[in-house]
């Protein structure tokens, strides 16, 4: 049986990293294209988890406040997600008091609601129309794409270091 040097386990072991760094880039990029084109999901989840009382759904909850308060939209397509959808949401606030989260309603420069009563109502003066999907989409496209080059450049940098080192093993 021929002698394993350290050459041959070196080897080796890059292989196996850099197949499961190939792997991660290529699960990176398909699992970007599952949540950018499917905004069902992201509504499913957000009416599923929204105002839950859990520790899943206080995180997301606070995740959705934010990008809500920040981008000035309301669910994921429009604030008529929270209306024509059952939601965890409706189960502690009656359609009549809040039909939508108070976040969708439009603010002034010190975030006060500029008419609680108008965004009750869903006068589109005093509500967020739009969705946040797209800034959802866009935060996920932005970040897949950084972590699948980084993956590319990790799996360039380790095929320059396996060049290197098995040259000076030779």
């Amino acid at each position: 049986m021929p002698h394993v040097g350290p050459h041959s386990r070196y080897l080796v072991l890059m292989l196996i990293v850099y197949i499961f760094e190939c792997a991660s880039c290529i699960t990176s990029y398909t699992h970007r294209d599952f949540v950018v084109s499917n905004h069902r999901m992201v509504t499913k989840q957000m009416l599923t988890f929204y105002a839950a009382p859990t520790a899943q759904g206080r995180e997301l909850t606070r995740m959705w406040d934010r990008i809500m308060m920040e981008q000035q939209c309301c669910g994921a397509t429009g604030p008529l997600d929270w209306v024509n959808h059952t939601s965890t949401f409706r189960s502690f606030y009656p359609e009549g008091l809040a039909p939508w989260p108070f976040l969708c309603c439009k603010r002034d420069a010190n975030f006060v609601i500029l008419s609680p009563e108008g965004c009750r109502v869903g006068h589109v003066d005093y509500i967020n129309t739009k969705g946040c999907f797209e800034h959802i989409e866009n935060a996920v496209n932005s970040y897949t794409w950084g972590i699948s080059w980084f993956g590319f450049a990790i799996l360039m940098f380790t095929v320059g270091l396996g060049s290197n080192v098995g040259g000076k093993w030779d």
